[in-house]
Order: structure tokens, then sequence, then C-alpha cells
């Protein structure tokens, strides 16, 4: 079988291995459906975890148990799962044995830890159960903003987090949203989620429009825009700075995007505002939660989906990826594949 492989700084190749085999206390999972995350993206630029160590590509990914270890009582045979990489020692797609860019996945002692896996419910998809990933990295970065459902959220950036924050928002009954993003696509995507307040910032300055949808409230008689909470999902250079600069006192600024140079931040107004600077990382809780909210259908994951590929054109859905002005997220689908 063929797998994404990532062996240097831009040099991802699709390697011919065999098929796992499994052990007494493992499963074997056929994929059906993967997404391309940012992080796949940004391992491409970034070279593998691990010196001179390939690593397997692909963490996103949902499918069909098709082998089942004599010694496994967690899982059965048959049954429809999605990858939970965030609670999986596994480490797929990031340094472990295996990658969701592939057709086959083993799970090695899947008893040991079986939060590994969410079982998808009846009626949702293989797409839609990938999906559930991205989603759940938006909805941790509203737990941890601590959003309350009469506050006010802006949130730059309307790519796949973003738009998984904006999910997130929505299902617990915000309304009083603002998205900003520099491609005409993604500003679309956001649009259709029913973002009313969509902007592009270079033409609408996030301060004056923020100010005329919300008011002002002054520091030292300075007016400044009232926003209770920020989030941060493009790692655009200056973004941090710039939001810490416009905001008003008391504002909590979530960042959840990977920035690649380290920041030059003012902590004098950090402090003098009384700014609240959160990290968001994975999603120690959210999966299952998100993977109900698919089901229900109070989440509803296509409305982020630009592009599907088969895994035989895995080259050209990694380049539509690469080109966030052109894309959402894009998935690949592995059936009728002749990988």
């Amino acid at each position: 079988m063929k797998v994404a492989v990532l062996h240097g700084i831009d040099d991802i190749r699709l390697d011919e291995i065999a098929k796992p085999t499994c052990g007494e206390r493992d499963i074997v999972i056929q994929v059906h459906s993967a997404g391309i995350c940012g992080t796949d993206l940004h391992f491409r630029h970034m070279g593998p975890r691990f010196p001179n160590q390939p690593m397997p590509l692909g963490h996103e990914y949902a499918g069909e148990i098709v082998e089942v270890g004599s010694a496994v009582t967690s899982y059965h045979l048959g049954q429809r799962v999605a990858y939970n990489s965030n609670n999986s020692p596994a480490d797929m797609g990031r340094g472990g044995e295996c990658g969701g860019f592939s057709p086959w996945v083993i799970l090695r002692g899947i008893d040991e830890h079986p939060q590994s896996l969410c079982v998808v419910p009846e009626g949702v998809s293989y797409d839609h159960a990938a999906l559930a990933e991205p989603i759940s990295v938006g909805a941790h970065a509203v737990n941890r903003s601590q959003i309350q459902s009469k506050e006010s959220a802006t949130i730059f950036g309307c790519g796949p987090i973003g738009l998984g924050i904006m999910m997130a928002l929505k299902g617990r009954g915000l309304t009083d949203i603002v998205a900003f993003d520099l491609s005409p696509y993604r500003r679309e995507l956001a649009t259709r989620l029913g973002i009313a307040h969509v902007y592009d910032p270079r033409t609408h300055i996030p301060a004056e429009i923020m100010s005329e949808l919300r008011g002002t409230a002054p520091i030292w008689g300075v007016p400044h825009p009232v926003t209770d909470v920020y989030f941060e999902a493009t790692g655009a250079p200056g973004m941090i700075e710039d939001i810490a600069g416009f905001c008003n006192k008391g504002s909590r600024i979530v960042t959840i995007a990977i920035h690649r140079k380290p920041l030059a931040l003012d902590a004098t107004k950090v402090m003098s505002k009384e700014i609240s600077l959160v990290g968001a990382q994975g999603y120690p809780v959210e999966y299952p939660d998100v993977m109900s909210g698919i089901a229900a259908g109070s989440i509803n994951p296509e409305a982020m989906v630009s592009h599907r590929f088969s895994f035989d054109r895995f080259f050209e859905a990694f380049a539509t990826a690469d080109s966030a002005a052109e894309s959402g997220k894009v998935l690949l689908n592995f059936e009728g594949s002749t990988q």
C-alpha cells in the first residue's frame, strides 16, 4: 500500500509499504476519509519532528475496523470509528508508526488506550466524522476563552480552525460575532455559517469596524473598541501585538495559531489594560461532545468543506490545502483508490 511520508522539508513522498499485520492486542482500520490539517502543512515546511526519521502524515481520519486481535475487548469488527489524536499515545501523523494518509492504519494495544478512538454515530458520514478533529480544536479554544452567552467575539482567520470556533460559538447561542480574513473564499465560508459581519481587514480596519458595531469605552480618555474575546487563528506576524494595541481593558486574547517567529509584545499594554493572553492547543475533552453535536445536527461540518479528492490525487489535494486563499477544509477519500 502507499502511504504519504514526509522525508524532509518540502519532501513528501508516497512510499510503498506492507499493509499492517494485526497482533492479538491490535486493531486495523480501513481509512475511508481523512482531512488535511494545517499541522500537516506546517510539517511540510518544517520537516519531520525527529532528524533522519521519515514521518507518515495525517491524523484527521475516520474509517472501519476491519481486523481485531483475539485479545481485544474494547472494539469489535465492523465498527465505524474516528481517530481522537489528542488522546492517543500512537501519535499518528506526528512522528508515530502510522499516519492517516494511508488506506490502512494499525492501533497497537488498543485496550490500553481505548480513548484513541470515538465510535461514529449512525447517520454521520465518514467525511463529517473526520472533521470532528478540527472542530474540536475550535471548541477547545472557545472553552479556554470562558466566553459567556452575552459577550462578544472577534475571530481573525476564517480557515478550518476559525470556522470551528464559529461553530462552537453559535452552538452556545452566541450571536455577536465578527470575523476577518484576507481571502474572499474563506470569508464566504464564514458567511455560509451564518456569520453576518465578515470583513477584509485591508479595506475594513478591525478597530474601526468593532467601534461602529459595538461602540467604544475610554482608557485614560482615549476611546477603544469594545470586544470581550479575540480569537487569533491566522498566525500572521504582528496580529497579537495589533490586537493588544487596540483592544479594550479586560479583553481576552486566545491564540490558537502556529506562529513561526517569536512575538514582539508590549507587556506594558498587557499589564495596563489587564489583558488575558490565553493559549489553546488540541482538544483534551471536547472530541466526544463535538461528535455528538455532529450527530444531533447542531454542528454542520459540511460548511467548512471546500474540496474533495481521491487518494490517487494526493499531491493535488495537498497543494490545494496549502493555498489558503482558495480553500477551506480539503478531504481525501479512499473508497475506490488504486493506491
